[in-house]
């Protein structure tokens, strides 16, 4: 066996693969695993090719900059860790390790979970999923009477006005912030955010890369937020005709980025369907209080967080109450059905079976 670096040549022969198990639906999907795999040289698909050329093994590794406290560091980041050949995935599990000096794994599979575990990788708790308007989700194992249940309660339930809740509890009572629509990172929007012992902080090269507002798969919504008209921070919301993800957001401090989030999801619910589910994480305390207060809920297991150091002792400490963690980074948020898809499948059950018609990104 070899292993080989993802181009778009690779896609047949790594569709035919992932065709064959569930998980690795999303690479199946062309304009998703050719720009996100095959654009930048920070974020590649390795393949592990057999002796009859097929795909036995797939793993992407995408290198993130963060900060923490204060200092730089870089984390090698997996994503789409899917083995079709019994044995193949530990060939990239090895190059994951000898190409990062910190390992991490965000969210993941149980399969990578178990395998984590037994190298003795660090879990940081405290890291929650919240939501708002959450709404029962069918799961493909779920008998069929469980799944037409739970659509029905999807149909019924009425779910909050998203704009005019967030209006009553925040707007009035913080008339010094707003949120303008953007459609590209520029350096202004990049706030020094000391008060985050653990961020996020890449280029404006990468974020306009990973959250891009004009890609076919995605929908990335950009907003700056403004406190008493100066730039304080931005939010990108992940939005989708039935739910708003909050995919990224920084700011000078968590009342700023937590209440900048708020009125992004405002922004986007408002000129759409107003009752869909938001999700979002968080571990930072200041800020789990704002949402809670407003009425986001969390999961009760935490989002796996875990880190590795491959070049000795992990200096992190497990707390993460002053961390500054969102949702959609690595894969997160870029999950099958995409975008497209959804389009192409509405337009295939219509009376009319033609293209979908394309239209310019709004901020």
């Amino acid at each position: 066996m070899r292993i080989v670096t993802y181009s778009a040549e690779d896609f047949d022969r790594l569709s035919q693969a992932a065709a064959k198990v569930n998980a690795a639906r999303s690479l199946r999907h062309r304009p998703f695993v050719d720009y996100y795999y095959a654009t930048q040289e920070w974020c590649r698909l390795y393949l592990v090719v057999d002796g009859d050329d097929r795909v036995a093994a797939a793993m992407g590794l995408e290198h993130l900059r963060f900060e923490y406290d204060r200092r730089e560091v870089t984390l090698g980041c997996a994503s789409n860790l899917v083995t079709f050949e019994p044995g193949a995935g530990g060939y990239l599990f090895l190059l994951w390790m000898r190409a990062s000096h910190i390992a991490c794994l965000y969210g993941g599979s149980a399969d990578t979970h178990r395998l984590v575990r037994s190298q003795k990788w660090t879990y940081f708790p405290g890291v929650k999923v919240y939501r708002l308007n959450a709404r029962a989700r069918a799961r493909p194992a779920e008998p069929l009477w469980r799944r037409a249940a739970k659509s029905m309660l999807r149909a019924v339930a009425p779910g909050v006005d998203i704009a005019a809740h967030v209006e009553r509890s925040v707007m009035r009572d913080h008339p010094e912030m707003e949120v303008r629509a953007e459609r590209r990172f520029t350096n202004d929007l990049l706030p020094d955010s000391g008060s985050f012992v653990f961020r996020f902080a890449p280029t404006t090269a990468y974020l306009n890369w990973r959250y891009s507002t004009e890609l076919s798969f995605v929908r990335y919504r950009l907003y700056r937020i403004l406190t008493r008209g100066r730039t304080s921070g931005y939010v990108v919301v992940n939005e989708r005709p039935e739910r708003l993800l909050v995919a990224q957001a920084d700011g000078v401090d968590p009342d700023t980025v937590a209440l900048g989030i708020l009125l992004a999801i405002a922004r986007v619910a408002a000129e759409g369907a107003r009752t869909r589910e938001v999700i979002l994480t968080s571990a930072h305390g200041r800020m789990q209080e704002i949402f809670t207060g407003v009425g986001f809920r969390s999961n009760k297991a935490d989002r796996p967080f875990v880190l590795t150091s491959t070049k000795g002792a992990l200096d992190f400490r497990l707390d993460t109450s002053d961390w500054l963690v969102n949702f959609d980074w690595t894969d997160n948020g870029l999950r099958a059905p995409f975008l497209d898809e959804d389009q192409a499948r509405r337009v295939t059950i219509g009376s009319t079976a033609r293209a979908p018609e394309s239209r310019p990104p709004r901020g």
